[in-house]
């Protein structure tokens, strides 16, 4: 029998029909999937939504799916301005578009992905007609999406988005798994193999989590896109991260793929990340959104500091004296870093 999540049965759903082994989808009239991305970082610059209601958790481990939808679909709205989820997610994808939705999940159950959040984004796909078999949930590893993160993986377009993981740290091999590029490519930190997903998809949602991280100091959606999308991420952890989260993520094989960051911030760990540390898990209660990478990364460093400050750590700077991965990635055009000059737009629903 073929294991489950491999290239060929990828490329025999209708996403892959759509593309075919070159990877490359003609997406109609319209803009090209590199020149949307990079209008709507351009037209996002510096801004940052943020949805908050205080019923969204009954406790700080269980959410309340009903309410983290409507907050997601509240945050997309506010952050397109338009006045309906079908309308808000046309300013982010096409119908024809092949849309991965990256996950995080290393810190499962208690710092994953929102899977409420994540049907949230997935119905507003649907809303613009993406049908399930162009919608790819994944996560890098096998191990993080079954350790109890609430999603679980799929082949079956007729029960839902496909759930995949990438398989490893290989490229692609005889095993027959989705995972990375046989070739790998130079980028400002080096050299790595980027996932395949990257290559078979036309836009990238990125839905990312907010916490502390040992090595970096904070973990928000850039690092979930860089180390979870290359074969060697143990390669590229030295000095803080920086700049290699800054340069990997400055590639065209995921600067011009990632149309928006949905982060879950209904809880905020502000210590021992990247795996999931309890007494440093927080409720948070918020839903953000941005189509400026640097600019939610940049205040998801604001609200660790401040949860930090609150009880009684020293702020990350003193940790992580070689500076952070977000200057570089400011000097390298992707967004806007200095939270002094970011435009927080916060939104707080009636409980």
């Amino acid at each position: 029998m073929e294991p489950p999540f491999t290239r060929r049965r990828f490329l025999g759903t209708a996403a892959g029909a759509a593309i075919g082994f070159s990877g490359v989808l003609a997406l109609g009239p319209g803009s090209p999937p590199a020149a949307l991305a990079a209008r709507l970082r351009d037209e996002g610059r510096g801004r940052v939504v943020g949805i908050e209601h205080a019923g969204s958790l009954e406790s700080v481990r269980k959410e309340v799916p009903a309410v983290v939808e409507s907050m997601t679909h509240e945050a997309v709205k506010a952050l397109t301005g338009k006045t309906t989820v079908a309308q808000a997610w046309r300013e982010l994808v096409v119908p024809t578009d092949i849309v991965g939705i990256k996950l995080n999940c290393l810190a499962a159950p208690g710092m994953s992905t929102s899977p409420a959040m994540v049907a949230a984004i997935v119905a507003g796909l649907r809303s613009v007609g993406i049908p399930n078999e162009r919608i790819i949930l994944y996560e890098q590893y096998k191990d993080r999406l079954l350790d109890r993160s609430g999603f679980t993986l799929n082949d079956d377009p007729t029960k839902g988005p496909l759930v995949m993981h990438l398989g490893g740290r290989e490229p692609l091999s005889d095993d027959g798994l989705l995972g990375y590029e046989a070739q790998a490519v130079k980028h400002g930190a080096g050299e790595s193999c980027y996932s395949n997903l990257l290559k078979y998809c036309t836009a990238i949602i990125n839905a990312p989590v907010i916490k502390d991280h040992n090595l970096s100091g904070v973990t928000v959606g850039m690092k979930n896109m860089t180390h979870g999308n290359i074969h060697n991420p143990h390669h590229f952890h030295e000095h803080d991260c920086n700049p290699q989260i800054a340069e990997i993520y400055a590639h065209p094989k995921i600067l011009d793929k990632v149309r928006v960051v949905i982060c879950d911030g209904l809880r905020v760990q502000y210590d021992g990340g990247p795996q999931d540390a309890p007494r440093a898990r927080v409720a948070h209660h918020r839903i953000y959104a941005a189509t400026d990478p640097v600019a939610i990364d940049s205040w998801g460093l604001v609200v660790v500091n401040e949860l930090r400050e609150k009880h009684g750590k020293a702020p990350l700077s003193e940790r992580h004296p070689a500076g952070n991965y977000l200057v570089r990635a400011a000097e390298l055009g992707i967004g806007v870093a200095d939270p002094k000059t970011i435009d927080m737009q916060l939104t707080v629903m009636p409980a």
